[in-house]
């Protein structure tokens, strides 16, 4: 369509193909192929000129609309995929997403106000394609997600013992782990209910069986109990250094740390043109982290 619109434009094949930056013959064959596609003849050819038939012209200004059409489409597509704008679709899991990333996703809102973001809190693992997702982050010990590309944010997030002050004013001292089946103990329900939990402390391991006085399906409501001085809490140290650094939560038995050390990573799909806003978000978000990390 182009090659056939350069040539009626431009008065003959020569200009066209120079103005295409293609040869001649090059031009000519891919016209010839669209004439037997519609079965029309649309340029009558001479050793002389080449002029559009009446059918020829009629298509051309077809074509010129639509090929108009076209290019506004792929300008849109060029300057989204270049402006700082749109909705960012994010996916996390609940526990991190109401302890952590309230106030990262507050300040890349007020650096990018241009980009409206939308989170899905969820312990389901959301396909991205399917649900139109951008960005998603993991929290877990290994990674099914294979066909995304992978950041790795946080390495070997380790889950330990918290309790609030006011707890550990009003109970006896916890010198070892077996001391702990004198405390009040809040238990993740998948994770911890029903089974030996096991400290490690360097090369040292000790399993110990803990009753729990209260179970949840959530490490973020198990933070809020324990700073309601409702017991002892086993939780990730990422959702509990803001807490700790204010001195509303304290570590019970530092030393110690509880079973295998997860990770936590984004994810989007693999398209070698992301989005701006979808590089953007990346960028800003391994940028923290970097920090987070080394605090943790």
């Amino acid at each position: 369509m182009r090659s056939l619109c350069a040539v009626i434009e431009h008065g003959g094949l020569t200009r066209a193909a120079q103005l295409l930056g293609e040869s001649k013959g090059s031009v000519s064959r891919r016209i010839t192929r669209l004439e037997q596609q519609l079965g029309v003849k649309l340029l009558n050819r001479s050793s002389r000129a080449v002029s559009p038939t009446q059918e020829g012209m009629a298509f051309y200004r077809r074509s010129v609309q639509a090929l108009a059409l076209l290019d506004e489409g792929a300008t849109e597509l060029r300057d989204a995929r270049l402006e700082l704008s749109g909705l960012l679709r994010v996916t996390m899991p609940v526990d991190l997403g109401l302890s952590v990333f309230p106030p990262l996703i507050a300040e890349f809102s007020e650096r990018y106000p241009n980009i409206s973001v939308e989170i899905l809190l969820t312990e389901t693992l959301l396909d991205l394609t399917t649900h139109q997702i951008d960005i998603a982050f993991r929290a877990t010990k290994t990674l099914s997600d294979s066909t995304y590309i992978l950041h790795r944010l946080i390495n070997n997030v380790s889950v330990q013992l918290f309790a609030s002050p006011q707890y550990l004013k009003q109970r006896e001292t916890i010198d070892t782990v077996t001391d702990l089946i004198h405390h009040r103990i809040l238990l993740h329900q998948r994770l911890f209910g029903a089974k030996p939990i096991r400290f490690h402390q360097g090369n040292t391991s000790r399993q110990v069986n803990l009753s729990a006085n209260i179970m949840a399906n959530d490490f973020a409501f198990l933070k809020q109990m324990a700073l309601f001085g409702a017991g002892i809490a086993i939780l990730p140290t990422l959702l509990c250094e803001s807490d700790c650094k204010s001195g509303q939560l304290v570590k019970v038995l530092p030393q110690w740390s509880i079973g295998e050390q997860a990770s936590v990573y984004l994810l989007h799909e693999g398209r070698r043109l992301l989005p701006a806003k979808v590089t953007c978000f990346r960028d800003f978000m391994c940028d923290r982290f970097a920090t987070i990390s080394s605090e943790v």
